[in-house]
């Protein structure tokens, strides 16, 4: 019940922090969070928009030229609205965890993407309030494989052994989802099973800008950059 706990106060937290980004190229939402929190990081007012090396160009005042003419302000102007770069419609929601540590890495992994799939996919309303579930396995193996490219820049690997993400059409389905999924005992038991429950989970809430590749159909995503493109060297 601890993690029920922790992992519902966070869920919360973060949807409710900053309101939904607009949908569907500058459409907002329809959907609202009916209990909001105060961020614990506002957004900075006195931001700025360039720096000596760089700037952040304006429309019509932009001295890059694109090759993608689809990500130039200018050409995403339509009626005034700005088209965000090919922003997908749907809501994105993450839950970032370490795996039990007593277990084989394998068979937490296993366990995940078969007993629990199953749980969470049978969980009341899944198939109505999500459009999309998928699973980041972060194991050993896959670490090794970029091993020399994060030794040679210095990097570090994230502390995290999975992500499930989620999505669904606006920020009040997530929470439906998220509610209903730890309210069910079976559930949350299931996922103390391979999960580390020492480690707080992490939650992460936002949306995709589809850059190069086709849309998820089933989330109502719109295609980016598509393979064959001519204007690629």
């Amino acid at each position: 019940m601890r993690l029920l706990s922790t992992l519902g106060g966070l869920i919360f937290a973060a949807l409710a922090a900053s309101s939904p980004p607009p949908y569907g190229y500058g459409h907002p939402t329809s959907s609202t969070i009916s209990t909001p929190i105060a961020s614990s990081n506002p957004p900075n007012k006195s931001c700025i928009r360039s720096t000596p090396d760089l700037t952040n160009c304006l429309v019509g005042e932009c001295p890059h030229k694109y090759t993608f003419e689809e990500f130039d302000p200018a050409h995403q102007k339509s009626g005034g609205i700005a088209t965000h770069s090919n922003e997908q419609p749907y809501f994105r929601f993450m839950v970032l965890f370490q795996i039990n540590k007593a277990l084989c890495e394998e068979q937490a992994h296993e366990h995940w993407k078969t007993v629990h799939a199953d749980l969470t996919l049978a969980s009341k309303d899944t198939g109505v309030d999500i459009l999309r579930y998928t699973q980041f396995h972060a194991d050993t193996a896959h670490r090794e494989a970029v091993r020399s490219f994060v030794d040679k820049t210095g990097m570090a690997y994230a502390p995290y052994d999975g992500i499930a993400e989620f999505h669904a059409k606006d920020a009040a389905s997530i929470l439906r989802f998220m509610n209903h999924a730890f309210d069910d005992p079976t559930v949350v038991k299931d996922q103390g099973y391979f999960v580390n429950t020492n480690v707080t989970l992490h939650v992460m809430a936002g949306y995709d800008t589809l850059i190069y590749g086709a849309g998820v159909a089933t989330s109502e995503g719109t295609d980016g950059v598509m393979p064959g493109d001519p204007r690629f060297r």
